[in-house]
């Protein structure tokens, strides 16, 4: 994915020392340090400095770490641009606090990321980062299809599609097939009787059960489930005949000239 920051810095014990000797200055003692000593602060500081925007320049191009980690990356943004923007008028000290709290907050970021514990802003069961990389849903919406099942479980239980409101093209929402007919929304005729689940509700026959089937209407190819018959010469039907969903507008039959294979008989 990227290549990882180095763990221990080659500068930092030059960056406590600056701190240190800066801190005395600032509460008044006098820390005496000879020319030679302090250009070797100096540059390790610039040297420390430079691996610091050039591991951030990196990262922000890619965008991953700030979809994992927006916060700590926000932070980790501010501090290297002030220390970008006050580095000619800042001492050893402020710098070296500046590089400080950017080296801490980057690293975070990176700790996050490594381990997957990136962020989820619509708690639908995927990071913002797998939705935008992977998905293609939308971070903010846990619904993206607005079809009643969230990004998270479609892709992960349900094996649907997030994007389509009806995965399977029966003219039933994925939701209203999981929820509340207990249906594949997966299979356009779960009970492979010949007529598409939804076909079968908008006429008031149960799409489950194979013998509780329209009269006619249009038909997928054969070959169909026959229906079984008892002892008696009955019809074994399933209990629960589904019918109209309340509330639900009946569909068309065909949605935008799709027919998805149905053939009229």
């Amino acid at each position: 994915m990227f290549s990882r920051l180095r763990p221990v810095f080659s500068a930092l014990p030059w960056l406590v020392l600056a701190a240190m000797i800066g801190g005395c200055a600032e509460y008044g003692f006098k820390a005496s340090v000879n020319p030679a000593s302090e250009k070797i602060l100096q540059k390790s500081i610039q040297k420390e400095f430079d691996l610091l925007v050039r591991d951030f320049d990196s990262l922000d191009g890619k965008g991953d770490m700030e979809l994992c980690a927006p916060v700590r990356f926000a932070v980790t943004r501010f501090a290297v641009y002030q220390a970008l923007e006050e580095r000619k008028n800042a001492g050893m000290a402020q710098m070296t606090r500046f590089i400080m709290r950017a080296r801490r907050a980057l690293t975070s970021a990176q700790a996050r990321f490594r381990f997957k514990t990136c962020v989820d802003s619509d708690g639908d069961g995927l990071t913002d980062l797998a939705e935008v990389r992977r998905h293609k849903t939308n971070p903010n919406s846990a619904d993206t299809d607005s079809d009643g099942l969230p990004d998270g479980a479609e892709v992960r239980r349900h094996k649907t599609n997030p994007l389509l409101f009806d995965t399977d093209g029966d003219l039933l929402s994925d939701g209203e097939e999981v929820l509340y007919l207990k249906l594949s929304p997966k299979n356009p005729d779960s009970d492979r009787d010949g007529y598409s689940d939804g076909y079968e509700v908008t006429r008031g026959t149960n799409p489950r059960d194979h013998c509780s089937r329209p009269r006619r209407g249009p038909r997928f190819p054969g070959p169909w489930k026959k229906c079984r018959r008892s002892i008696t010469g009955k019809k074994i039907r399933h209990r629960g005949v589904v019918g109209r969903i309340p509330g639900r507008v009946p569909l068309p039959l065909f949605n935008g000239g799709n027919s998805n294979g149905l053939l009229n008989t």
